[in-house]
């Protein structure tokens, strides 16, 4: 009896790349300094689709030459955004940003994204399907490189710290104005975004959205929020159930 095909769903993103079993396991490494040592062993020998989406050319050019025996489908090459797009510059949107927003339409209906990464993008995707774009701004890591850059003096943060204002220590206040700034910007983007799609579902993804909810954003802590870990994967997969893929 053949065996079984799985699904490999690959996200090359700015910091690490990600691969997805089809029974949910996942094996991970730097995307600028890539160890392939154990992926082989991660995929197995069972026949292997997989489909990626890259915002690092590099990272999945990397990957394929560690994957040679399996072909790898990328969206937004081979597969294309099934969302329509009310979006002025479509050659320059990420394929993240609409396959985050794809996996939490095809879940919720209309619904914003919130993806806590190298940078914090907001995208909002109506229950029609229509995917309205959002914002792109640092995220947790930019906001402490650039501070770290302008202000050589001051202590790194600790992103652990649980922030108080007022801080009466410099370590503190550096660890206030960076995690409460951080939040206060995904605060105020989340609230205008729900001002263009009031009923949507707020959906929390990416490497620091578990900081993000013990920060206690305010625009988060509501039945209308849901935190989904691997939403970029999900978006993989449905795109894979598809019947263009």
């Amino acid at each position: 009896m053949t065996a079984p095909q799985q699904l490999l769903t690959i996200d090359c993103g700015n910091s690490t790349i990600r691969c997805r079993r089809t029974d949910a396991a996942i094996w991970s490494t730097d995307s600028m300094r890539p160890d392939f040592t154990a992926l082989a062993s991660f995929v197995g020998s069972q026949p292997t689709r997989a489909l990626a989406v890259s915002v690092v050319a590099s990272a999945l050019a990397a990957i394929r030459q560690a994957l040679p025996n399996v072909a790898i489908a990328v969206a937004d090459v081979d597969v294309k955004c099934p969302l329509q797009l009310a979006y002025t510059t479509k050659a320059t949107l990420g394929a993240d940003r609409w396959l985050g927003a794809f996996a939490a339409y095809r879940r919720f209906g209309a619904a914003i994204t919130i993806d806590c990464g190298t940078a914090t993008t907001v995208n909002v995707v109506d229950a029609a399907g229509v995917f309205h774009g959002g914002a792109i701004a640092p995220g947790l890591a930019a906001f402490v490189a650039g501070l770290a850059a302008k202000a050589r003096a001051l202590p790194e943060p600790n992103l652990d710290a649980i922030p108080v204002i007022p801080a009466n220590s410099t370590q503190e206040c550096v660890d206030a104005g960076v995690l409460l700034g951080w939040a206060g910007l995904v605060e105020r983007l989340v609230r205008d975004a729900r001002s263009h799609c009031p009923d949507a579902k707020l959906v929390v993804t990416g490497g620091n959205a578990e900081r993000l909810r013990r920060l206690g954003v305010a625009t988060l802590d509501d039945d209308a929020c849901v935190f989904v870990p691997e939403l970029l994967h999900d978006g993989l997969a449905e795109l894979a159930a598809m019947p263009q893929v």
